[in-house]
């Protein structure tokens, strides 16, 4: 198992921190660096950075197609492999779209090849049809937000569709951002850590809990307790409120919050089955240097 880095934008990094992040990483045994991407091309130039800094591969999981077009990921990309000596990774996902997001995905990647052959696309994939297609037709699977037995589940459904487009399984690379919130104050980053979760696990109101994160925590055997959370949510309760009561339960079996003696065991158990786990940081109290840096230190490959 490779394990990288992740750090996105909550974390107020100038270019030198990235580039000291970069090299430190490197020496402490971290195999690949990650970040996520909003509407604007900086996380494409952030990873430049590190690679240039370190010659580390580095990648972008997931951009979503809801907010960008084809043309545009596939001009970024091609600049940033060539700045990185071609070790960068573009994962894409459906994002917010909801008008045949499988078919989509399948165009994507076509169009996508032609436009930047010998670059290596995963596909953000959380249910079983976006797992299977991942196995047809990506080079990786970006998971988020699993389980271990998600994860074990996750994997069955890209080699059931790698075999049925006479893959090898274990050509098709199974990725995940596996969170991590460190801190002294183990309440804060407690905090911090649920209301992370709370983002991607409560459904709007008005939306389909079936559909894209709260389909997949309810997958995981959540529906219940989230159900009890979103009715307090919209009964009035605060968002500190609500972080406070999240179930440990939950949280323990999707990342992990604390002091960093805690870390490396609760990582390496929720990166079980995974070709590429990510350290990815949290910030608590703090977002500096030295908040990622405790954090990343924690979690090393070498230490």
């Amino acid at each position: 198992m490779e394990i990288g880095l992740g750090v996105d934008s909550r974390f107020s990094l100038s270019d030198d921190d990235q580039r000291a992040l970069a090299r430190e990483a490197a020496t402490l045994g971290y195999t690949s660096l990650w970040t996520p991407i909003g509407n604007t091309r900086e996380p494409f130039d952030v990873c430049a950075i590190w690679t240039e800094a370190s010659g580390l591969a580095t990648g972008i999981a997931v951009a979503p197609l809801s907010a960008w077009s084809v043309d545009d990921l596939a001009s970024a990309s091609r600049q940033t492999a060539e700045r990185g000596q071609g070790k960068f990774t573009l994962g894409i996902g459906a994002g917010r779209t909801r008008d045949a997001p499988i078919r989509v995905m399948r165009e994507a990647i076509e169009a996508l090849r032609n436009r930047i052959p010998g670059i290596r696309v995963y596909l953000g994939a959380l249910g079983p049809q976006m797992l299977r297609l991942a196995g047809q037709r990506y080079d990786g699977a970006a998971l988020n937000w699993c389980s271990s037995e998600q994860v074990r589940w996750s994997r069955e459904r890209v080699a059931a569709g790698a075999r049925a487009a006479r893959r090898d399984p274990a050509e098709v690379k199974i990725h995940e951002y596996v969170r991590v919130c460190i801190d002294p104050d183990e309440d804060a980053a407690r905090l911090a850590f649920a209301k992370m979760v709370m983002a991607y696990a409560l459904a709007r109101p008005g939306t389909d809990k079936t559909k894209g994160y709260r389909g997949h925590f309810a997958r995981m055997g959540f529906d219940e307790t989230l159900t009890e959370l979103e009715t307090r949510r919209d009964n009035g309760a605060t968002e500190d409120e609500l972080a406070r009561s999240f179930p440990d339960e939950l949280l323990r079996r999707v990342g992990y919050w604390g002091k960093p003696e805690g870390a490396p065991e609760a990582f390496l158990r929720l990166a079980d089955g995974l070709d590429i786990a990510v350290v990815r940081l949290v910030p608590a109290r703090r977002n500096d240097l030295a908040a990622a840096r405790l954090a990343f230190r924690a979690c090393a490959p070498k230490l």
